[in-house]
């Protein structure tokens, strides 16, 4: 093999272990969130305890409070109810609601210091609702400040 195809075979490979583990919570399979893997995965994004993250659509770049990325989470029950416990939820984690729309596809939107995140939720199969979490940085206009915390 040539040193090009075997720089190739062991980036690919380190590129696959990197994204596929998050400090000491390996993400090759799907599972079931408990609040030690909340925490370390989604930081202080609060999820609801049987939710089952799906770790072959989610990407999640650093940790605690300045993680980024996205969350792919299943979650049992009436989509009324899913959607309510994201409403209610976020805000005692310090995210401050901006907007939400309840419908076939449902939307909230959070802000929290420099960051927004996005709770994108559907009703699936079998009584199980797919969530979609994106976190990302604000972006503020050039020369404008961030609004000032009473």
């Amino acid at each position: 093999m040539s040193s090009f195809k075997i720089l190739l075979v062991l980036s690919a490979a380190l590129v696959t272990f990197g994204c596929a583990s998050t400090g000491n919570v390996q993400l090759g399979a799907d599972s079931t969130v408990t609040e030690a893997t909340a925490k370390q995965i989604a930081g202080d994004v609060p999820l609801p305890q049987g939710a089952v993250i799906r770790q072959q659509d989610s990407l999640v770049m650093g940790s605690g409070t300045a993680w980024t990325g996205r969350l792919s989470v299943t979650v049992s029950g009436e989509p009324q109810q899913v959607f309510a416990w994201f409403r209610d939820g976020l805000p005692g984690a310090g995210w401050t609601l901006t907007s939400s729309s309840f419908s076939k596809l449902s939307l909230l939107t959070f802000t929290k210091a420099d960051r927004i995140a996005n709770v994108q939720m559907q009703a699936g199969s079998f009584g199980a609702n797919d969530v979609l979490i994106t976190v990302a940085p604000a972006v503020r206009p050039t020369g404008i400040a961030p609004a000032s915390r009473p």
